[in-house]
C-alpha cells in the first residue's frame, strides 16, 4: 500500500507540473500574440497617416513643418535684401606680384555707420 501512495503522489506532481506549464505557456503565447497584433495595427495606422498626409515620417515637429511650408512659398522679398550690395571680388595679383590697393579706412567707417543706421542702433 505504501508504494501505491508514493506512485500516486509522484503522478499527481507530474500532472500538476504539466498543468502549470500549460497555463503559463498559454498566458505567454497570448501576451506575445497581443504584442504582435499591436505592432501590426500600429504599423497600419502609421501607413494610413503617412498616405493621407502625402509626406514621409520625419523627426521634425509640427511647428517646423508649418514654418518650412510657409518659407518654401513664394513670399515677397524682404526689404533688407533689396539693399544688399555684394562685396567686391578679390583683387588679382598684378604683373609685379603685388595685389591691388586695399580700401581706405573712411570707406570702412562709412559702411559701419550705414549698417548701424539700418540695424537701428
Amino acid at each position: 500500500m505504501r508504494g501505491w501512495k508514493i506512485a500516486a503522489i509522484a503522478i499527481g506532481v507530474i500532472i500538476a507540473f504539466f498543468l502549470v506549464g500549460t497555463i503559463v505557456h498559454v498566458i505567454i503565447s497570448a501576451l506575445i500574440t497581443i504584442a504582435i497584433a499591436a505592432l501590426v495595427v500600429g504599423g497600419v495606422y502609421v501607413a494610413i497617416k503617412v498616405a493621407r498626409s502625402n509626406r514621409q515620417v520625419s523627426g521634425k515637429s509640427k511647428d517646423s513643418e508649418i514654418r518650412d511650408h510657409y518659407s518654401s512659398s513664394s513670399a515677397l522679398p524682404r526689404s533688407d535684401l533689396d539693399q544688399y550690395i555684394p562685396p567686391a571680388p578679390p583683387a588679382r595679383p598684378t604683373a609685379a606680384g603685388s595685389t591691388a590697393a586695399r580700401p581706405s579706412k573712411p570707406d570702412i567707417d562709412d559702411e559701419l555707420a550705414r549698417l548701424k543706421r539700418e540695424m537701428g542702433s
